[in-house]
C-alpha cells in the first residue's frame, strides 16, 4: 500500500493517505456506476417510450416535490457521522443510532404532512397517489447506511450490490409495465428497489462487524450538537434541491406535463455524468478528512481531484453540447425531440458543474461547509429569481436557462471564496487549462464539419472521443503515473 506524504514531512508526522485505497474505490465505484448507469439508461429508455412524455412529467413531478422534503429527513446528519466516523471509527455503534434515531422520527413527520397533501389533491388524483407512494422513499432515505460504508471505505461489495439491484429492475420494468396505465405500478417498484438497497447494507455492515444490530437502541444522546453541527449541511442541501427542482415544479403548474416530460428526460440524461463526480466524491472524501491536518497533503490532493474532474467534465459538456439530439432521439424516440435541444445546452452546465464540485466541494471535508452553504445559497437564490421570471414566459427554455446560470454562477463564486481565503488554495489555470484547449479545440473541428454528414454523428462522436482520450492521456502522463503506482503491490 503506497502512502504519500507531503514534501519535507515524513510519514511519520503527516496523517496516512492510501492512494492505493482511493483508487480502487473510486475505479470500483466509477465501473459499477457505469454498468448501472447503462442499465439506468435501458430502464428510462424503456419507461418513456412506453408511457411518454405526458406520464413521465406527472412522475416527474410527483418525484421532485418528495425530494424537496427530504432535506428535512436527512439535514446533514450523514455527513456529520460520516465525518465523525472517518476520524473516530471506534464510535461508529453510537453514531448510527443517533442519526438513524433522528432520521427515523423526522421521516414519520414528514410522511405525514405528505399524507396531508395529498389529501389536497394539488395537481389531480394521479399526482396524489404518486405523491403518496413515493414518499415511502423518505424512509429509504432515513435508514440507508450508505454514508457508513464510506466513512470505513468499505464501498466496493456494497456497490456491486447496488448494481444487481439496479439490474434487477430491468425484467420487473419489462413484465409489470406497459404503457400510462402502469404509472403507479413504475412508482411501487421503484420504492421497492429502493429498500433492497438499504435492506443489503445493513446486513453488510453487520457482516463485516461495523455495526451490531441487535444492539442498535433509540437515542438521541449528542442529537443536540449533531444538529447544530449539521444545519448549515441541511441549508446546503435544501439550497441544491432549489436548483434542481424549481424549474419542474414551476413548469409543472404553467405549461403542463408533457413540458416537464420533456424538459425533465433532458435534465435527467444530464444528471447521468453526476456518477463519476460522485463516485470520486466517495474515494476521496476520508483522505480529505484526514489530511486536513496538513496543509501540503490537502493542497495535493485538492489539485488531483480538480485535475481529475476538469479531464472528466470538460469533454463530456462538449460532445454533449454537439451531439445531445442525436443521442436523445436514439434513445427516446422522436417524441422527446424538444427534449434533445434541451439537453444539448445542459450539457454545458456539465463542465461547470464538474468544476464546481472539484472546488467547493473539498470543504465539507476540511470543516468548512458554511462556506459552501452561503455559495451554494446565493446560486439557488438566483436560479429561483431566474425560474420564477424565465420559466412562465419561455417554458422548458427558462428552465434550461435557470440551470445554466446557478451553476456558472456556484463556480465564480466558489473560485473566489477558495482565492480570498486561501483555504489549501493552489493556481486553477494550470490544472483546467489543458482539457479545457482539448475541448474547445474538438468543438470548432466538429462544427467546422459540413452539415451532410450529420447522418454520421454517431462516426464523428466516436472519433472526437478518440482524439480527445489521446489528447487528455498525453497531457495526464504523471496522474496515469501516480494511478499506476497506487496499484503495485507494496515492496
Amino acid at each position: 500500500m503506497t502512502d504519500i506524504a507531503p514534501g519535507g514531512q515524513s510519514s511519520a508526522e503527516a496523517p496516512r493517505v492510501s492512494r492505493r485505497r482511493i483508487a480502487v474505490n473510486f475505479l470500483t465505484l466509477a465501473s459499477t456506476n457505469v454498468f448501472g448507469l447503462l442499465v439506468t439508461i435501458l430502464i428510462s429508455v424503456y419507461v418513456r417510450r412506453a408511457m411518454g412524455p405526458d406520464a413521465i412529467g406527472q412522475v416527474s413531478w410527483a418525484m421532485a416535490a418528495v425530494s424537496y422534503l427530504t432535506v428535512l429527513v436527512s439535514p446533514g446528519l450523514t455527513f456529520v457521522g460520516q465525518r465523525s466516523i472517518a476520524q473516530s471509527p471506534e464510535k461508529s455503534q453510537s453514531h448510527i443510532a443517533l442519526v438513524l434515531t433522528l432520521q427515523t422520527l423526522l421521516a414519520c413527520v414528514v410522511y405525514a404532512f405528505v399524507l396531508v397533501a395529498a389529501s389536497l389533491e394539488p395537481r389531480g388524483p394521479v399526482i396524489s397517489v404518486l405523491l403518496v407512494i413515493q414518499g415511502v422513499t423518505l424512509f429509504v432515505t432515513a435508514w440507508n447506511m450508505g454514508w457508513v460504508l464510506q466513512a470505513h471505505e468499505r464501498m466496493v461489495v456494497p456497490s456491486l450490490a447496488a448494481l444487481a439491484f439496479n439490474i434487477l429492475q430491468l425484467p420487473a420494468l419489462l413484465l409489470l409495465v406497459h404503457g400510462p396505465d402502469d404509472l403507479t405500478m413504475y412508482a411501487v417498484l421503484v420504492v421497492l428497489f429502493g429498500f433492497g438497497s438499504v435492506v443489503f447494507n445493513s446486513f453488510y455492515l453487520a457482516h463485516r462487524g461495523i455495526v451490531r444490530p441487535l444492539e442498535l437502541r433509540p437515542t438521541f444522546k449528542g442529537g443536540r450538537a449533531m444538529l447544530h453541527e449539521a444545519w448549515p449541511l441541511a441549508l446546503t442541501q435544501a439550497a441544491l434541491l432549489v436548483i434542481a427542482n424549481s424549474g419542474i415544479l414551476v413548469l409543472g403548474f404553467t405549461h403542463g406535463d408533457d413540458s416537464v416530460g420533456q424538459f425533465v428526460s433532458a435534465y435527467r440524461l444530464m444528471l447521468v455524468a453526476n456518477v463519476v463526480t460522485a463516485a470520486l466524491w466517495n474515494a476521496y472524501f476520508p483522505a480529505f478528512v484526514r489530511a486536513e491536518s496538513s496543509p501540503g497533503q490537502a493542497i495535493r490532493l485538492s489539485r488531483e481531484y480538480l485535475g481529475l474532474l476538469a479531464c472528466m467534465g470538460l469533454p463530456t459538456a462538449a460532445l454533449g453540447w454537439v451531439f445531445g439530439r442525436y443521442v436523445v432521439e436514439l434513445l427516446y424516440g422522436p417524441a422527446f425531440a424538444p427534449a434533445g435541444q434541451y439537453f444539448e445546452w445542459l450539457c454545458l452546465a456539465i463542465g461547470f458543474n464538474f468544476l464546481n464540485y472539484g472546488v467547493v466541494s473539498a470543504l465539507i471535508p476540511w470543516g468548512r461547509g458554511d462556506l459552501q452553504l452561503r455559495m451554494t445559497a446565493a446560486a439557488a437564490a438566483f436560479n429561483l429569481a431566474v425560474t420564477a421570471v424565465a420559466v412562465p414566459l419561455f417554458g422548458a427554455w427558462g428552465a434550461v436557462a435557470a440551470i445554466f446560470a446557478s451553476e456558472l454562477l456556484g463556480l465564480a463564486l466558489g473560485i473566489a471564496t477558495r482565492y480570498r481565503l486561501r483555504q489549501f488554495w493552489h493556481p486553477l489555470l494550470p490544472v483546467v487549462l489543458p482539457p479545457l484547449l482539448c475541448s474547445v479545440a474538438a468543438v470548432a473541428v466538429l462544427v467546422a464539419l459540413p452539415r451532410s454528414l450529420d447522418h454520421l454523428w454517431w462516426l464523428e462522436l466516436g472519433g472526437a472521443a478518440v482524439v480527445l482520450g489521446g489528447c487528455l492521456l498525453a497531457l495526464q502522463r504523471e496522474a496515469l503515473r501516480q494511478a499506476w503506482q497506487a496499484f503495485r503491490p507494496p515492496r
